[in-house]
């Protein structure tokens, strides 16, 4: 059932490539999906393309310099399922995406993986395959919290989880949400008469970041979830997941979650979710996404079409299954 086949739109085989020096210097692994080359300065002679990592700031001047300079650019980041441990931790992923049309995360352009999800019509046995092993194994993109069940207080009442997120990710405004879209999902969830359950993000429990709904939610009639458990854990006592831009959506509906949407991640837009964007985010899309697409579709893409897998103890490529056994495995050796 896994996917073998190439994929076209990376770099070609043996092109040299440049990268902005954070990206050559954290991510000194990178290479091993470049055919072991080291990665070059942007400004280099001899290099046919450029990559850069994630939206932020050096990412935007990289993809400027490819431009100016007309050679190519590719897209990187992490992909869905990644790791046991964060990035931040040092945790090395299992798994990258590649593109060379947008960020996965951004609404205003087409990316290489809504394409795959619009062609994704024959894939849905091997979306369902994959989504029954995460939801088997209870995984999530980063696997490092225990499942254990949440302290919350009873309720014969609807459980809507709304879904915080740190201020300043890029996700939110890629996705074409923005504060007022938070303070929209508080609003309805507050109007619903369900219990509202807000996750705080990792980032923000730890003090680091700020959240969108970390002020204004103390103000409503809602529980806070700051305990430091798994997504599946969560996701475990609550009958719908509203957010705006999070991969936690995603995780939902692996799970057979209904899920609203206040913005426009990848997975919104085909008929799966409950989307509340508005007229611009609808304009913007308009001619994209013009499938109805299923869970298990949208899976096979963003688990198996779209990502590359390498298994860093020896860099061979791997597929989401061999993935997903190599993340169990790190969890049972580290319980």
């Amino acid at each position: 059932m896994a996917d073998t086949g190439e994929k076209p739109w990376h770099p070609p085989a043996g092109m040299r490539l440049g990268a902005a020096p954070f990206v050559r210097g954290d991510f000194p692994w990178l290479e091993h999906y470049f055919d072991s080359q080291k990665l070059a300065s942007i400004l280099s002679s001899g290099i046919g393309g450029i990559v850069s990592w994630g939206g932020r700031a050096p990412a935007k001047v990289a993809a400027r310099f490819a431009r100016f300079r007309g050679l190519r650019h590719w897209h990187l980041e992490d992909g869905f399922l990644r790791s046991m441990g964060l990035g931040k931790s040092g945790a090395i992923p299992l798994s990258i995406v590649i593109d060379d049309l947008g960020l996965p995360v951004d609404a205003n352009r087409p990316s290489r993986l809504e394409q795959l999800i619009e062609g994704a019509g024959e894939a849905g046995e091997l979306g369902r395959a994959i989504r029954e092993q995460i939801v088997l194994n209870k995984l999530s993109k980063y696997n490092h919290l225990p499942h254990r069940q949440l302290n919350i207080e009873r309720t014969a009442k609807r459980r809507i989880l709304l879904v915080d997120q740190v201020v300043g990710d890029v996700s939110v405004d890629r996705a074409l949400g923005s504060k007022a879209s938070f303070e929209k999902m508080l609003a309805d969830g507050l109007a619903s008469d369900s219990q509202c359950l807000i996750r705080t993000h990792p980032d923000v429990m730890a003090g680091l970041r700020k959240g969108y709904l970390t002020g204004p939610a103390s103000k409503g009639d809602v529980v806070m979830i700051d305990d430091a458990v798994s997504v599946a854990s969560i996701l475990e006592v609550v009958d719908e997941v509203w957010t705006v831009s999070s991969q936690f959506g995603f995780d939902a509906l692996l799970r057979g979650i209904p899920v609203r949407c206040y913005a426009a991640p990848f997975y919104a837009g085909w008929g799966v979710t409950e989307d509340h964007f508005g007229v611009y985010t609808k304009a913007i899309l308009a001619g994209r996404r013009t499938k109805r697409r299923t869970v298990d579709q949208i899976a096979a893409a963003a688990f198996s079409l779209y990502p590359t897998y390498r298994d860093p103890a020896d860099w061979q490529e791997i597929d989401a299954f061999r993935a997903i056994e190599l993340i169990v495995a790190q969890q049972k050796a580290a319980a």
